[in-house]
């Protein structure tokens, strides 16, 4: 009763159909009530049909510009590389032979499919919206649907963030099981604290307004006439994005952690270093969009949001490449793809036993050198993480004197191999694998892998 008896000041609604320009008396229905709820906004009770005025105002030598094209462009571009990655990802999982599919790869696909869904809502906010222009060459009905997309759009973001860390998060504890179980704990609380801030963000972005619909229904609550209270989109995206910022710095680190435990080349590290230096674009960019956010003010909002926006995009993007950096990191040009998992070259020279022991220069030692292979191909006995293999080898050592001794004594040998035992060692001629003398072979192997 008192809307209605409040209402009964004003103006007629006007029944137009051509919306009318924001600071402009409303042309149509809609324009009405989104006018009204302007006002509303502001603290005003002035009659909606004299319009809503939003600063700045038009310049007298003013030239119409947009950003809505530019705006347009880097979203199409965006879609497109969030689908080409996800798919190699996907396909390289799935039609690679020696690679599972993992819980890693599940949770990636709700990820990349809400951060697609974000740059679309941009896109339509540009088509529908007038986003990427001056708020006096926007519409009233313009302004509704740019208020519709862009409040459906934070928990969109916030979500598909959200999933994309899960999917790191599965991804480094699977690259993590086998070192220790502090690291499986780190992981597992992670991914609680994860659950967390998916639940946070659904529920804080969706009932930011009381009611809830005033955060993207301008129409309805000007055709209502309630008031409504809303949190300030500063203290909402502020918070969600320190958390954010946060989690990505503390997701990044852990591979790089494990990398720098890894014997490896320096050069193939700092290459391996570069290439998940791209996921360290997306801290880059949360790093940034927190930034915009703050001087983010409602003044021309339209024109002035799109450097948060950029940012924003920047974020998802490339939080979707680092999510696929261990698969995509099978097309690494093969001279990146290992190095040596030896680094002590005395061990590779003598053995296990060392120079120190190495007391008659006629008795050779195992020489053994393995292989780290960096998302290389491999078969089924290699990690599922497709980044570190590890193979633990033991070797039990026998001099070449015992173990002929013991063999002659066995009647396991010819004569010609039992001279042989007291033969000098000469440089450049071993022992073949089967115990006898083959001036062609390099190695003589005494032990046996266990």
């Amino acid at each position: 009763m008192a809307t209605s008896s409040s209402t009964s000041t004003f103006g007629p609604i006007p029944t137009g159909t051509v919306s009318a320009h924001i600071g402009s008396p409303p042309n149509t229905t809609d324009d009405y009530y989104i006018a009204k709820y302007l006002l509303m906004v502001f603290g005003k009770t002035t009659d909606p049909a004299l319009g809503a005025f939003l600063p700045p105002a038009r310049p007298a030598q003013y030239v119409y510009e947009t950003r809505g094209p530019r705006i347009i462009l880097s979203m199409s571009i965006a879609i497109a590389v969030m689908i080409i990655v996800t798919g190699l990802r996907l396909g390289v999982r799935v039609f690679r032979r020696g690679l599972l599919v993992g819980w890693d790869d599940v949770f990636i696909i709700p990820g990349v499919l809400l951060a697609i869904t974000w740059p679309t809502l941009q896109i339509c906010a540009v088509t529908y919206g007038g986003a990427g222009r001056h708020m006096y060459d926007v519409t009233y009905e313009e302004y509704g649907h740019f208020k519709r997309f862009s409040n459906l759009s934070k928990p969109m973001f916030f979500l598909a963030v959200g999933f994309i860390k899960v999917s790191i998060c599965l991804f480094n504890r699977r690259l993590t099981s086998l070192t220790s179980r502090a690291w499986t704990v780190f992981n597992n609380v992670f991914l609680f604290l994860l659950f967390c801030y998916l639940m946070l963000s659904l529920f804080w972005t969706l009932f930011q307004c009381d009611p809830s619909y005033a955060g993207w229904d301008p129409i309805r609550i000007g055709r209502e006439g309630k008031s409504f209270h809303c949190i300030s989109d500063n203290i909402v995206g502020s918070t969600l994005s320190v958390i954010h910022v946060i989690m990505d710095f503390g997701l990044l680190s852990v591979p790089l952690i494990v990398l720098w435990k890894v014997r490896m080349g320096w050069g193939t590290k700092a290459r391996l270093y570069f290439v998940f230096s791209i996921g360290a674009m997306s801290c880059v960019g949360s790093f940034m969009r927190q930034i915009e956010q703050k001087r983010l003010t409602f003044y021309d909002i339209l024109w002035n949001f799109v450097a948060l926006e950029n940012w924003t995009l920047i974020d998802l993007c490339f939080g979707v490449v680092a999510a696929s950096l261990p698969i995509l990191s099978a097309f690494i040009p093969q001279s990146w793809k290992s190095a040596r998992g030896t680094t002590d070259p005395t061990s590779a020279r003598y053995g296990s036993s060392g120079p120190r022991n190495l007391n008659r220069r006629s008795e050779p030692y195992i020489r053994s050198t393995r292989k780290t292979s960096i998302s290389g191909k491999r078969e089924a006995c290699d990690s599922t993480e497709n980044i570190v293999r590890t193979d633990v080898i033991e070797l039990s050592f026998q001099n070449k004197s015992q173990f002929f001794d013991k063999s002659s004594g066995d009647g396991q040998i010819d004569s010609d191999t039992s001279t042989l035992e007291h033969r000098p060692y000469i440089k450049g001629q071993d022992f073949g694998s089967n115990g006898t003398y083959h001036a062609n072979e390099r190695k003589i192997w005494i032990g046996q892998a266990q």
